[in-house]
């Protein structure tokens, strides 16, 4: 398992620099990264500059948003389809293996099962891109109401949505983002992630419900860090992921909100020490944080206004 850096996860931002050495200090191996931003760096310069910061660090890319509206319009939906090709050509050139898709919570174009058919031809076009290029694709939900809100049809909302429609696309490297904050706030259990083959886990994001607020009535505001035990038992997750080989990232996840007043540094100390201590409960073994800041990353300046 990658222990993994996702600076969005956590609701915070900065330089990528910054968050490089944030990830670095806290212990992290692996870190999402913005493509999109990459891409255009590179597109500017040339790739070793835009990546010099992730090649001065030696961190494992983690995972990148592709960036796709799946409830798009035919024609924008194609163009962005035919943005992919380049954004994933860098990405496998800079190493990354797992890339997100959120998919849509409801729509106005068709009711729940065309829906359905569409968006597995629809996933199955970008994932086919991605898989060309050797890239895992995780598939996620969002549980917030007020995104489904003034759609005519609702979509996928919960655990087994996104489950029945992982499986339904052939593509081999097509599988579930398991997010185990969104697992339980849809009414989804530990048990039914311990049922999915390892290979349609893709990636996988702690959190924890705010306590005293019922799951089933919380919002993204009452996201906080993940503990050991709590709607999903977090140890007995992260066993099962190790005795299954699971290799992929494995990020600690909060709202902004949760955290108000606190520096960057001090909430992403907190992830990290959520995220080894479960590891540490489930018998895995980690590593030693560095002693001192990371020095050897290159300074990277504000951008002109």
């Amino acid at each position: 398992m990658l222990k993994n850096f996702s600076h969005t996860a956590l609701g915070i931002n900065g330089r990528q620099s910054e968050l490089i050495e944030l990830a670095l200090t806290y212990g992290f191996t692996g870190m999402d990264i913005d493509m999109q931003d990459m891409l255009r760096r590179s597109q500017r310069t040339d790739t070793k500059d835009a990546s010099k910061y992730l090649e001065a660090a030696k961190i494992k890319i983690g995972g990148f948003d592709v960036g796709i509206d799946l409830d798009a319009d035919e024609e924008t939906f194609t163009g962005l389809v035919g943005g992919l090709h380049p954004l994933s050509d860098l990405a496998k050139e800079l190493g990354a293996e797992q890339a997100y898709l959120r998919v849509p919570p409801s729509t106005d174009r068709l009711p729940y099962h065309e829906y359905f058919d569409i968006q597995v031809q629809r996933i199955g076009q970008v994932a086919e891109v991605l898989e060309a290029r050797g890239i895992k694709l995780a598939l996620s939900f969002s549980t917030e109401k007020t995104e489904a809100e003034g759609k005519q049809f609702p979509f996928i909302v919960n655990a087994e949505g996104l489950t029945a429609l992982a499986n339904a696309i052939s593509n081999s490297n097509v599988g579930c983002l398991i997010d185990t904050w969104s697992w339980v706030v849809s009414g989804g259990t530990l048990e039914q992630i311990t049922a999915l083959p390892v290979e349609k886990i893709v990636a996988v994001r702690l959190g924890n419900v705010s306590e005293g607020v019922e799951p089933g009535a919380a919002t993204q505001e009452d996201r906080v860090l993940p503990e050991a035990e709590g709607a999903i038992n977090h140890v007995e997750l992260i066993k099962h992921l190790s005795a299954a080989g699971f290799g992929g990232p494995v990020s600690p996840s909060a709202s902004s909100q949760s955290y108000k007043g606190q520096t960057r540094e001090s909430i992403v100390q907190r992830a990290q020490e959520a995220v080894d201590g479960i590891s540490k409960d489930a018998g895995l073994t980690v590593a030693p944080l560095p002693m001192e800041l990371i020095e050897d990353i290159p300074y990277e300046p504000n951008p002109m206004g």
